[in-house]
This record gives structure tokens, C-alpha cells and sequence, in this order.
């Protein structure tokens, strides 16, 4: 059977008789996604949609552990060799083999310039990928790695390589086929995106479901769908809706702490921030309270640093900087500003209200912000092609350690940061430059305590989640934020 055959098999799927209460829908977005081609996307919604539909090698649980999924098991043979055994008997939606040579194939598409995979630096320690038989794969890094595991179960799907040669990467984007729980049935461009359930997923009794709807809704319609029982699951709920929800009667709220912290770069070269006493002078400026009150409504935690508990390299042992405004003054002082100064930041959209309410913070003890917007799309080139003391930024973890959150506003390769440090990036590189977890966690502790001490980012708060979810579903949330719904299930109650 051709994969253009299959495709047409799985496109008469009878979705669209199923009962209501056989179908999870879902809203997690406003409005489409740009591609549902996984080496074309690094877009934390995009990713949600794309997981349900591929697979990837491992994966995190909803607690954020490393588990097995298309690769049963892997080992380092050495500090540069990682192989892999795959799961025998997995077949892509259109009955291509998932086999080493599928997984090779997407790993190199991974890595090929010509794709411009967007998050393609998290994965450039590969050397080369070999498949050493039709279900092992030998990776080789260019250097130890410890991050890589991370990598691949956080970021990285496996797609079918016979498949994309006959319909075109194009096609593909649009119409996705992958090993995951569920099989891509049709794409409404500014409606829905509708999936099945695959009868022949790999892990036995999964997906619950027997369909899954991504529904787009603006902001202010996603309760009111979520209350008239059109929607499940609300994955954005406003704080400002909880008590709606839970006196509703239909749905309930569910909270999950998630690795996702507000926090910036910082320009320490040719500003004022140079000054670590100016640095350290804006967090003790930073009432993290009232901050998760007015930004969050209370669902958020203070941060000590940009790391949080559960991520590998997070010391537990650091305290939060003690919101004093006196303090923040003295310090301003010392450093040659009795007179406050003013600062120019750039902000992505989704992060002004956080911005503005940090903003009115820091004007207590004299620090004015002159805030500039810029959207996602443009959001990095912004950022370098300007002349900035510091960026303020959302941003979630989806590999479950505390380097990634680090390299995207500090890690002076990163396209997201304007900080050059040297002796912080020597620092950040040595923690995964080993596959020893323990001198991981070890090192990564040492650099937290680097960076709480020398203030290298705006430290605020961890989000807490919020979820409002239909009584009649059974849905665990994940720590990443990028749940899986395959295990999600009709409640029993």
C-alpha cells in the first residue's frame, strides 16, 4: 500500500459518528499552528499537537522522569557513543515501518541546514547516526553530552521517510502521519484540528479515547465552551474564571506546578548593569509577591534564580532575594545612582503585563524602563539588532533540566540573550559536558549559586498551571506543560 493510499484509507476514518463522549476536545490555543511537520516546529502549543500524532524516542513523564517509547532501551558505550534499541513491531498511521532507518532519517532531517529545524543547537553535539541493524541505532556526539537523553525525549518525533519522499515536505506539513496514539483525520485552518485514535499504538489499551479535537477559540469564548460542555479541557484558565468553573456545576479547576518562569538577559558589558550591586539592587526592587498576586492571581512560587525544583542542576538550598527597597536604594547608591536611572528593555507581547507590573516595582526605588514590544516572530532578531540593557521573557522547560531555561537568556550563543560571560558559559557547558548525573547535579548546583550570587537575570516566580477541565474527564496535567492525552480518560465519576 502507498503511503498516499494510506493516507486516503485514514481520511475516511467515521470520526465524525463517534459519540460526544467519545471524543476529548481540547483548546490550548487561539489560532493554528504553523506546520505539523515536527523538524519545523519549536513552538511549546505546536509541540502539544505534534505529540499526540509522533512519537519520539523516550519521553517525560508528567513528572518530568526520562521514559522509554519508540527506543525500549539505550546505553553509553562510551562518552561519545549512545545506542539505542527500538521497539520491535511499531509501524507508522500509513503501515511504513518505524525502524532504525525511519529513525536515522529523522534525525539527520533534524540536522540538515536545508530543514532550519528552529531548536537545531540542542541537538548539534551529533556526530553522526547509524543504524546498525533494523532496530538499533548508534549515535555518535562530536563530545560527551549529557543533555542529549533530555533532548530526545523532549524535542525530538520521528517521521516516515517513504512517505515524505512521495508527498513532499509541504504536503507533510499539513498532512501529518507519525506512531503516536492518534492519527491526523482533517485541519479546519481557524477552527480545528481533528485526530483518531490509532487501533494500532504500540502501547497496549492506549489512547483512551477514541478521538481528539484541538479546538481554537479566542481568550474570552474558551470558558464559555468549556461551561456549555463543547470543551474539555481549557489549558490557559484564566485566574480571573476559577471560581466560575468550580461553581459551575460542569467543569472543575486542576493546578499543576510547571517548569515556566518569567525572566530576562541582561546586558552586563556596556550598561549599567555591569554593576552587579545594580543588578542585585533590581531583585531586591522585585516584590515577588505581590507580582504572583497581580500577574498570576496567586498561582505562582517565588524564585530564588531562573531554576526550579524538579529540574536537574536546581539547588534547593538558595533563598529567594529578600524583596527591600531600602536595600535596592543603598545599592543604587553605591553604585553611583542616588538618582535612580532609567533602563531600556525589549519584551516579547505575551509578557507585558508581567513587564509593566515589574516595571511599576522598580520605579519605587527610582529605576525607570523604557519597554519595547516585539512579537515572537521577530522576537530574537530584535533582540540582537538592538542596543538594550535588559529583556524580560517567558519561558517554559520542556526538557526537564535547568540548562535549558539558562540557554535561552544566558547562554551567550543563544539568539535570546545579550549577555556575554564568559565564565558563565565555561560554567553552563562543563554541567552537561558529562553524562555522570551526579556531577550534573553537582555542577549544576555550583552554577545556580553563580548565578543567585552574581544576580545574572530578573529572578520572579515558577507558574503554577491552570486548568479547567470537564467533570466528566480524567486529565493529569505535566510538569513541562506539553501534556500527552493518550492515558487521558473518561472520568469514572
Amino acid at each position: 500500500m502507498s503511503a498516499l493510499l494510506g493516507l486516503l484509507l485514514l481520511l475516511s476514518h467515521p470520526i465524525f459518528a463517534l459519540e460526544r463522549s467519545e471524543t476529548l476536545v481540547v483548546c490550548d490555543d487561539v489560532a493554528d499552528p504553523a506546520t505539523l511537520d515536527p523538524q519545523k516546529e519549536f513552538v511549546e502549543k505546536t509541540h502539544v499537537i505534534v505529540q499526540q500524532i509522533f512519537d519520539g524516542l523516550a519521553r517525560l513523564t508528567s513528572e518530568g522522569k526520562i521514559e522509554p517509547a519508540l527506543a525500549e532501551s539505550w546505553r553509553w558505550t562510551d562518552e561519545t557513543t549512545l545506542d539505542l534499541h527500538l521497539r520491535p513491531g511499531v509501524i507508522f498511521h500509513n503501515g511504513e515501518p518505524c525502524d532504525s532507518k525511519a529513525v536515522k532519517f529523522s534525525l539527520e532531517r533534524y540536522l540538515d541546514p536545508g530543514t532550519a529545524y528552529p531548536a537545531v543547537g540542542y541537538l548539534a553535539s551529533i556526530a553522526s547516526v547509524e543504524a546498525v541493524d533494523a532496530l538499533t541505532v548508534r549515535i555518535k556526539t562530536k563530545a560527551p553530552d549529557g543533555l542529549l537523553i533530555n533532548s530526545l525525549a523532549g524535542l525530538v518525533l520521528i517521521s516516515p521517510p517513504r512517505y515524505l519522499a512521495e508527498v513532499g515536505a509541504a504536503y507533510f506539513a499539513q498532512h501529518p502521519v507519525g506512531t503516536g496514539p492518534f492519527r491526523f483525520v482533517s485541519w479546519t485552518k481557524g477552527k480545528e484540528i481533528v485526530l483518531a485514535a490509532n487501533p494500532r499504538y504500540w502501547a497496549a489499551g492506549l489512547p483512551q479515547y477514541k478521538g481528539l479535537v484541538f479546538t481554537f477559540l479566542p481568550p474570552e469564548k474558551q470558558v464559555e465552551e468549556l461551561l456549555k460542555g463543547n470543551v474539555d479541557i481549557v489549558t490557559e484558565l484564566p485566574g480571573t474564571a476559577s471560581l466560575r468553573v468550580m461553581k459551575s456545576g460542569r467543569a472543575r479547576v486542576v493546578k499543576k506546578e510547571g517548569f515556566y518562569t518569567v525572566a530576562g538577559s541582561i546586558n552586563i558589558s556596556s550598561s549599567p548593569l555591569a554593576d552587579v550591586r545594580v543588578r542585585r539592587a533590581i531583585n531586591h526592587a522585585v516584590n515577588k509577591e505581590e507580582l504572583i498576586r497581580y500577574d498570576l492571581l496567586g498561582n505562582g512560587r517565588p524564585l530564588a534564580t531562573t531554576t526550579m525544583p524538579g529540574e536537574l542542576g536546581h539547588d534547593p538550598a538558595l533563598k529567594p532575594y529578600a524583596y527591600d527597597r531600602e536595600k535596592a536604594r543603598a545599592l543604587l547608591r553605591d553604585a553611583g545612582y542616588p538618582n535612580g536611572l532609567k533602563l531600556k528593555v525589549i519584551i516579547k507581547y505575551q509578557t507585558e503585563r508581567t513587564a509593566r507590573i515589574i516595571g511599576k516595582q522598580l520605579e519605587r526605588v527610582g529605576i525607570s524602563l523604557d519597554i519595547h514590544k516585539s512579537p515572537d516572530s521577530s522576537l530574537s532578531q530584535d533582540i540582537q539588532f538592538g542596543s538594550w540593557d535588559f529583556t524580560i521573557g517567558g519561558c517554559p522547560d520542556p526538557l526537564s533540566h535547568s540548562f535549558f531555561v539558562q540557554s535561552i537568556f544566558l547562554f551567550s550563543k543563544s539568539p535570546f540573550s545579550i549577555m556575554r560571560n564568559p565564565a558563565y558559559d565555561d560554567k553552563l557547558m562543563r554541567m552537561v559536558s558529562t553524562l555522570d548525573l551526579a556531577e550534573q547535579q553537582r555542577l549544576g548546583m555550583e552554577l545556580d549559586r553563580y548565578l543567585h550570587d552574581q544576580a545574572l537575570s530578573i529572578f520572579t516566580y515558577q507558574k503554577i498551571r491552570t486548568y479547567g477541565v470537564s467533570k466528566s474527564v480524567d486529565f493529569i496535567p505535566s510538569i513541562t506543560g506539553v501534556p500527552y492525552f493518550q492515558a487521558t480518560r473518561p472520568s469514572p465519576l
